[in-house]
């Protein structure tokens, strides 16, 4: 994630212009609906996939080898900041395009971004036309059906039409692309999502809940130091929407988890236990024929019969691509906490879940 070192003042300004308020987003993406309207419409959008789940659940690894593939667009950190508007922006910022030098993210896991890197910026179309329905001040609210406004619907799906528009000739002339999304907030909006776009597929994965537990409240802690050293990261990741962990943490109420008003604070291993029972549950609870649990661990110990699983679950044209990139996956050093930092019923809990969770995971 960036830091006021690698962004100069005008990448700045422009990214405070950018999420100043919602209306220069909307506004952008509009005009450019308009400018576009006859390509849009002969542009269609399938099978797109959305991956979602908690953080450190192996989203971002999921993304990038469906990315990998070359069978998705996806967006980069080349779209930032006017997600919104991805032709325009891409019309303007190509005069001063940077190179694409891979450098670790802020996360400490080892895992390489660029320029050119897929990441996690569709929120902000979700919080350009429903913050008023997600955001709180302490939380994040799932959203149902009901939620979803004509305005937004026509919003996002534009926008996704306008992401897989050929940026050449070469591109014309190829295969048209599907939509790669990886936003964890999603998994507060699997009905939605499903009812949007009605043949995609939504992969969600878990891992074991003592690691995954243990792996959230490190980078909780990491992140609360980078904050408070670095003002622009945590207004960049807030104006992502990225309220997962650190000063920003606004964890999603998920099944009325977080009982009111109160959120409990994320100083110890009961609370992010707890966010994470809740979660799956709901994961669990509104799972549809399309969208498909994946077992991290089991897919890191497995490799390519994982892999091979998962390109039939959301139709890989060329599984090889997929398929062969288990020769890069590694079984990772990880830590656990111990049970005993939780509650009994806690912990009994979570390991219901986890028991539905691997039997039901493809």
């Amino acid at each position: 994630m960036p830091s006021a070192r690698n962004y100069n003042f005008v990448d700045r300004a422009l990214h405070h212009l950018a999420f100043s308020t919602p209306f220069v987003q909307k506004a952008l993406g509009e005009l450019e609906n308009d400018l576009y309207r006859s390509q849009l419409g002969q542009r269609e959008s399938r099978l797109e996939i959305f991956v979602a789940g908690l953080p450190r659940a192996g989203t971002t690894l999921i993304l990038e080898l469906l990315y990998a593939t070359g069978e998705f667009r996806a967006f980069t950190y080349r779209d930032m900041p006017f997600i919104l508007a991805p032709l325009l922006w891409r019309k303007v910022s190509k005069s001063f395009r940077k190179q694409a030098t891979k450098r670790e993210r802020a996360h400490g896991d080892g895992m390489e971004i660029s320029f050119d890197s897929p990441e996690a910026f569709e929120e902000i179309i979700w919080l350009a036309y429903l913050r008023n329905k997600i955001e709180h001040p302490k939380f994040l609210t799932p959203l149902s059906v009901a939620d979803c406004t004509e305005e937004f619907a026509t919003a996002i799906k534009a926008t996704v039409r306008k992401l897989l528009l050929p940026a050449d000739d070469v591109e014309a002339a190829a295969p048209a692309l599907r939509y790669l999304s990886k936003n964890n907030a999603n998994l507060s909006r699997i009905e939605i999502i499903a009812e949007l776009f009605p043949s995609s597929s939504m992969l969600v994965p878990f891992r074991d809940p003592l690691a995954h537990v243990a792996s959230l409240k490190r980078q909780h802690e990491r992140f609360l130091l980078r904050h408070r050293e670095d003002g622009f990261s945590r207004r960049y990741m807030r104006w992502l929407g990225h309220f997962e962990f650190g000063d920003n943490l606004k964890p999603i109420d998920f099944g009325g988890w977080l009982k009111g008003d109160e959120v409990p604070a994320p100083v110890d291993e009961e609370f992010w236990m707890k966010y994470w029972v809740a979660a799956y549950t709901h994961a669990l609870k509104h799972k549809h024929n399309n969208l498909f649990l994946i077992d991290f661990d089991a897919l890191l110990r497995e490799g390519r019969s994982a892999l091979e699983r998962i390109a039939g679950c959301v139709r890989i044209g060329h599984r090889e691509k997929l398929v062969d990139a288990a020769a890069t996956l590694r079984l990772a050093t990880t830590e656990s906490v111990d049970e005993s930092a939780c509650s009994a019923e806690t912990w009994h809990a979570a390991q219901e879940v986890h028991t539905q969770l691997k039997r039901l995971a493809v």
